[in-house]
């Protein structure tokens, strides 16, 4: 079986290596495919150039050409995208291939956005449906082509169709994202994604997807690196494995199936593996059934299969042991046995003497001086003092088995027989330890006793002295003083005197005697303690026994707010300064105001001090010589009014007015044809690598465009500028420059900055510091108007989307100026409403002057779009500007007159006071 199975293996390879290859198609043979349903679906979108368009067109025919065309061959559908899908035409629109290239030549670019999701959707619900002429069991094949990153997701849409089996290849020219394209081409990504630099490379992608598509056989003209087998495919090849191999999951190589390891085998206890086969065998103490699978275990004991002297153990299969009789033990050998001598190895029970009796039997015995126990193991000595087999007089003591010796009870001494005794008197032979007096009480018995006055200590031995004080045995009432063993006598603590009795004790009071020196007042404190003070309005001196008086207003001890007057010790009144009185509380003053209560002769204005005052005039006005009354003065010509045109006095003050034609502006001063030409304006300008230096040369002369047609002064417009790539960076705020000519030469010193397109970030220093009124923004409560210009070339590399909304939220008016590869979705977004009055477009930096010419911020509503509107003098909004207007001269001819009326009014006092 072997043998066969490996002849089988050698005539697969052989045939393997000797199947020959498909020709390729040549320049004038058609490609022979099979029937497939082939759709070409193209990126359209505004970034395509017309003349990249042209090459992408003619990239079609060429494929085109290749193809054997025909509705049972190869059939072909055509869709172009951009913000939208349009089929140009579906696979049973054309079957011949002069029809297919004459409607490739007349397709119109879409020129919009890139929705590439989009596209690969109708691709899979309506390009390859039966409706639009897809077969059933015929390959389905796509071939994306884009230049850009995908305005939308692709990678769900993309994965849904390729499920559905459709094969995508992925074809990116120039900006295209690598990203992108794997997330939606079909696996192996180095067969169905290509990413060539320009558009007159898309040639490559042709002849490898002609390759692919016209079947060579890739098994004998490619490194295909199968290990094993290579199976041809159209434009394709997969690899095989030999019988008992399967494939590894990366498609090449392969690995032996082990049956034993997947459990795919009927072995009881061990299989023995082999690719794609295996053998059973057993574990060791067993053998093989005739069945080639399950195991029976090995008896050796039963077998007689073993070489023990005297019993054999069954331990388990194919195992055993052997042992002994009783009494006997198994040598080293672990097959013969030796008699048992349980004496000599020790091992019995016997408390003294073990008998050997036989293998492994013994019998106990006791040494001399000791009796077997009825155990017959241990063993118990002989008592002759308990037996009472001895002579002693008074107390026989056991000294061992069988031994014993004589001794006398306590008070007695053996006598030299060592069997009789004789008592003992420790006070006579001096052996008793007292310290005073020894008492004999008997044999070997004594007790200690003391002289008069001491008393025997705990350890009945020695003596101490009675301190009767101490022991509270004396009957004094307060001091006991020990003169003696067993002897005092009495005394009082300090304050006290001793009584007749010579036992108690009276307190001593001082001041009662007299005995104290206090100069005004003594205070008893207790048995002959006393302290001196002193009467009311007095304070006890140092000596603590003199008193001096106290002055409370000297020491600040009071709470008059002004001044403090000594009425006597300890006494005061309170009084006010000059031009103050006292109030009722009789503590604190109040300032006298003369001008509150009316007691001035004071023309306009009454100064008030304490008791005192002065007089002032009104602004306007100024203070005659008698410095009461007031004379109006000419505003106009005494202070720096500042008025742009004209400057008009009023009663103590003055205004501005400007000439017919102009308005006054809000710092009412300076005049101007707009009024609401006042506005903080902050311009975000793209410096990020793909605007290039020479590009960013005619932005900043843009922007000095647009601060032509600003009226920009420090109460006027205010601009800022800031310049944003990876990151973002303020040129100057809004509060640094005051006039135009200061703007546009710091704008043309701003470096350009390259690398990102970080517009989201810019947005947000926008809207978090550039208004902000740390940067010049004024208060919002002016209403000053704020108005944000973002110009950019190209795409955003972060969201927008947040910080756009955030921005017209706070009441930012937002304009998007757009160049070249600027996204119009994104413009759009960051745009205030209306949008196509906030939102500017061109295609080339070169024309961006014109958006400036038209561009006025919408300020000034007659010059929003840089036209001259033609007003119909009976419209009725232009009869109220008109009547307003002839209002404003009116009172300003009002302010004229009025201002000439003062100046004569003036001239005439001028005259009345030289008279």
């Amino acid at each position: 079986m072997e043998n066969f199975r490996g002849l089988s293996v050698l005539i697969f390879l052989t045939l393997a290596v000797f199947t020959t290859a498909r020709p390729k198609a040549g320049p004038n043979q058609k490609c022979k495919s099979g029937p497939v349903d082939l759709v070409f679906l193209i990126d359209s979108s505004r970034s395509v150039r017309p003349h990249e368009f042209e090459t992408m067109r003619k990239f079609l025919i060429d494929i085109l050409n290749t193809l054997d065309i025909g509705l049972d061959t190869t059939r072909v559908g055509v869709v172009q995208y951009s913000s939208q899908v349009r089929s140009e035409f579906s696979l049973k629109t054309h079957s011949k291939l002069e029809n297919m290239v004459k409607a490739i030549n007349e397709i119109v670019p879409l020129a919009q956005g890139t929705m590439t999701g989009l596209a690969i959707r109708y691709l899979m619900n309506e390009a390859f449906s039966p409706g639009q002429g897809d077969r059933p069991k015929v390959p389905n094949v796509a071939v994306i082509v884009t230049d850009g990153r995908p305005q939308d997701r692709v990678a769900e849409v993309a994965a849904e169709a390729r499920e559905r089996g459709i094969e995508i290849y992925a074809v990116g020219v120039a900006r295209a994202d690598m990203t992108s394209l794997r997330a939606m081409a079909s696996p192996p990504f180095e067969d169905h994604v290509f990413l060539v630099e320009r558009f007159d490379l898309i040639y490559q992608f042709g002849l490898q997807f002609q390759d692919k598509l016209c079947g060579i056989d890739l098994c004998l003209e490619s490194d295909h690196g199968c290990e094993h087998l290579c199976e041809s495919l159209p434009g394709s090849y997969t690899c095989l494995c030999l019988p008992g191999y399967r494939l590894n999951a990366d498609g090449k190589t392969c690995s032996a199936i082990d049956l034993c390891a997947e459990r795919k085998n009927d072995c009881q206890q061990i299989c023995i593996s082999s690719p794609g086969s295996f053998t059973c065998d057993c574990n060791k103490g067993y053998h093989l059934n005739d069945d080639k699978k399950t195991c029976s275990p090995i008896d050796l004991c039963a077998e007689g299969k073993h070489d023990c002297e005297q019993v054999c153990v069954y331990m388990g299969p194919g195992i055993s042991n052997c042992d002994c009789n009783d009494g006997y033990r198994l040598n080293v050998d672990k097959k013969s046995c030796t008699p048992i001598d349980l004496c000599t190895e020790g091992k019995h029970d016997c408390e003294q003497v073990c008998v050997y009796s036989g293998p492994g039997i013994f019998t106990c015995d006791c040494n001399k001086g000791y009796r077997l126990n009825g155990d017959e193991k241990t063993c118990s000595p002989i008592d002759l003092c308990a037996e009472e087999k001895h002579d002693c007089q008074q107390v026989c003591v056991y000294s061992g088995p069988g031994i014993f010796t004589c001794d006398c009870n306590e008070g007695y001494r053996l006598n030299v027989d060592e069997k009789t005794c004789t008592p003992i008197d420790l006070c006579a032979e001096g052996k008793h330890g007292c310290e005073q007096v020894c008492v004999y009480m008997g044999p070997g018995i004594f007790t200690c006793d003391c002289h008069e006055g001491y008393r025997l200590n705990v350890d009945e031995k020695t003596c101490s002295p009675i301190d009767l004080c101490a022991e509270g045995k004396h009957g004094c009432e307060q001091v006991c003083v020990y003169m003696g063993p067993g002897i005092f006598t009495c005394d009082c603590s300090e304050g006290y005197r001793l009584n007749q009795d010579k036992k108690t004790c009276s307190p001593i009071d001082l001041c009662a005697e007299g005995k104290h020196g206090c100069e005004q007042v003594c205070v008893y404190m207790g048995p002959g303690i006393f302290t001196c003070d002193c009467n009311v309005g007095y304070r006890l001196n140092e000596d603590k026994k003199t008193c001096s008086p106290i002055d409370l207003c000297a020491e600040g001890k009071h709470d008059c707010e002004q001044v403090c007057v000594n009425m006597g010790p300890g006494i005061f009144t309170c009084d006010c300064n000059k031009g103050y009185r006292l109030n009722e509380d009789e503590k604190s003053c109040s300032a006298i105001d003369l001008c509150a209560e009316g007691k001035h002769d004071c023309e306009q204005i009454c100064i008030s001090a304490p008791g005192v005052f002065t007089c002032d005039c009104n602004k306007g006005f100024k203070l005659n010589r008698d410095k009461r009354t007031c004379t109006n003065m000419d505003m106009c010509n005494t202070v720096t009014h500042g008025c742009d045109y004209q400057c008009v006095n009023t009663p103590g003050s003055y205004h501005c007015i400007c000439p017919e034609g102009q308005l006054l502006q809000d710092d009412g001063k300076t005049c101007g044809t707009c009024k609401t030409a006042n506005i903080d304006l902050v311009l975000l300008i793209d410096g990020s690598k793909s605007v290039r230096p020479q590009n960013f040369e005619l932005v900043k002369k843009f922007v000095n465009q647009v601060v032509d047609s600003l009226d920009v002064s420090a109460h006027g417009t205010r601009v800022g500028l800031v310049q944003y790539s990876s990151r973002v960076r303020t040129e100057f705020p809004l509060n640094m420059y005051h006039t135009a000519e200061d703007i546009k030469a710091a704008v043309m010193k701003v470096d350009y900055m390259e690398k990102g397109t970080m517009t989201g970030l810019a947005l947000k220093h926008m809207l978090e510091y550039s208004f902000s009124e740390a940067e010049g923004a004024r208060p919002a409560s002016r209403n000053i108007p704020r108005i944000g210009l973002v110009f950019t070339d190209g795409r955003s590399q972060d969201d927008i989307s947040e910080y756009a909304k955030k921005a017209k939220e706070a009441g930012i008016t937002m304009y998007a100026v757009g160049v070249g590869k600027a996204v119009e979705d994104e413009l759009r977004e960051i745009a205030s409403d209306p949008v196509e009055k906030h939102f500017y477009y061109t295609t080339d930096f070169s024309a961006i002057n014109t958006i400036a010419d038209n561009l006025k911020l919408n300020v000034c509503p007659a010059e929003s779009q840089g036209e001259v509107e033609v007003k119909d003098p009976c419209a009725c909004e232009n009869l109220v500007e008109f009547q307003q207007a002839t209002m404003n001269s009116l009172d300003q001819f009002t302010q004229k007159l009025a201002s000439m009326a003062a100046r004569l009014e003036q001239l005439e006092n001028q005259l009345l006071s030289r008279k």
